[in-house]
């Protein structure tokens, strides 16, 4: 699973695999293998919920750290999770976001020129309904592509209201990544 981490307007994307205390992990391009381990988790709060995060022990290329970690929650940010880490005496907050969200919530962001924007594959797939005929009026955010990419489906929506001017693929074609699926005419 592919992450996009940001840590004082630094972004970083981390690849790891299924959970478990010791694992192989990508961070920009360079593997490492860390193994952690959870000393002591975090106790409830006053109406009972527990949180995620506690204290852990980590030990990343023979260099052991112990790390306290808790999720935090940000106003108006229901896509992404927030963490606060505090590690060798240091405190951080890590935005911490899907990939696969980031990128389908940046296709809805951009894309426009001239008037006009394009939905694009935000990642290889398979075209399973383009609901849609060229001419027809589309409002922001109504789905104009369905595509099936890692066994879910995603519906692509308009960035702005407008018309359909093009499209270009059908149903059951293979796409791939940033590939022009619909053109859509802003209204004026």
């Amino acid at each position: 699973m592919s992450y996009i981490t940001t840590i004082n307007n630094q972004t970083y994307t981390v690849t790891t695999e299924k959970n478990g205390q010791q694992r192989k992990i990508t961070l920009n391009g360079d593997e490492l293998t860390i193994d952690w381990r959870q000393l002591a988790s975090l106790v409830a709060d006053a109406k009972g919920s527990i949180f995620q995060g506690g204290r852990y022990s980590l030990l990343i290329a023979g260099k052991s750290y112990e790390v306290y970690a808790r999720q935090i929650t940000k106003a108006g940010e229901k896509d992404s999770q927030f963490y606060e880490i505090q590690i060798a005496g240091q405190r951080f907050e890590i935005k911490v976001e899907d990939e696969r969200t980031k990128k389908l919530a940046g296709l809805a962001r951009g894309g426009t020129h001239a008037g006009e924007a394009i939905v694009q594959a935000p990642m290889p797939g398979l075209v399973i309904n383009i609901p849609l005929e060229v001419g027809t009026q589309v409002e922001h955010g109504q789905t104009v592509a369905v595509l099936e990419a890692m066994k879910m489906e995603n519906d692509l929506s308009s960035p702005i209201s407008g018309t359909i001017k093009e499209i270009r693929v059908s149903k059951g074609q293979t796409v791939d990544l940033g590939q022009v699926l619909v053109v859509i005419e802003g209204s004026h």
